[in-house]
């Protein structure tokens, strides 16, 4: 990500950053349509969140499974930290 950013050199007008949940590993959002042992960490996708530079203008949080959040809602938990991530990082 660093590499794509200095490539262009502050010449995008904005990105649009997706966050599938499913890349996460079970321990962390078990309620998700496929399930990837071995996975990223909910630290892992922060900190590749908050090193991504440059404007951003849109996200989405996709592949949150209701049906499969069977642990107290903890992958919705993640989704909703996910989203006040993304959020927070277009306010600036």
């Amino acid at each position: 990500m660093r590499l794509f950013s200095k490539e262009t050199g502050g010449r995008s007008r904005g990105g649009v950053y997706s966050v599938d949940v499913d890349c996460l590993d079970p321990a962390f959002a078990p309620g998700v349509s496929h399930i990837e042992p071995g996975g990223l960490s909910f630290r892992d996708v922060l900190n590749i969140l908050h090193n991504l530079q440059g404007n951003l203008v849109g996200a989405d949080v996709v592949e949150f499974n209701p049906q499969r959040d069977t642990v107290d809602g903890m992958t919705a938990m993640v989704a909703a930290k996910l989203v006040r991530e993304l959020v927070a990082k277009m306010s600036k």
